[in-house]
């Protein structure tokens, strides 16, 4: 499977820590390694995460940076695909299968007006839907299609309990 980060652009932590939090939730659940946050340092979410990771087990980094300039130049320069989710991109199924097949993914999702810059660094520009819509929406959308749903069946090693999937009701086991 490839290695995916999630960047975070303009997060606020007044006003963007539970769609942030959401956000990397989504990155965790659907097989991302890790987010970067470019915006305010927001312990908030970082310690959201620490607590799911410890009690559902699996790997997943939370990093924090001022400026998005330096950060992607870097990114890319380790080889990552700059994947720039918005809605005024090319249509995803129209492109999920060539960036499925990279090593290095780098997923791109805005909360503020994006800057022009983040457009022309992107190798691509993608769109879920040509409609106002969520960037968690479009985030798991995403994941999902560039992964081929195999995402779904990721095991996350360490963790304290383990849900038991059911037709009804609710089952919890501990494993620790």
């Amino acid at each position: 499977m490839s290695e995916i980060i999630v960047f975070r652009y303009g997060h606020r932590d007044v006003r963007d820590y539970r769609v942030t939090s959401h956000c990397a939730l989504v990155s965790r659940a659907f097989g991302a390694t890790s987010i970067i946050i470019c915006g305010n340092k927001d312990e908030k979410v970082t310690n959201t995460l620490k607590g799911v990771t410890k009690r559902w087990g699996g790997k997943f980094k939370v990093k924090f940076v001022k400026t998005w300039e330096k950060e992607l130049a870097n990114l890319k320069k380790k080889g990552f695909v700059l994947v720039h989710l918005t809605m005024y991109g090319e249509m995803i199924q129209n492109v999920d299968k060539k960036i499925g097949k990279n090593d290095k993914i780098c997923i791109i999702i805005g909360s503020r007006k994006v800057e022009s810059g983040i457009y022309e660094i992107s190798d691509y520009n993608v769109s879920v839907t040509n409609q106002p819509h969520s960037e968690i929406a479009a985030l798991s959308v995403c994941l999902d299609r560039i992964q081929n749903g195999n995402e779904l069946k990721l095991e996350f090693s360490g963790a304290e309990r383990k849900i038991i999937p059911k037709k009804q009701g609710k089952e919890v086991i501990p494993l620790k």
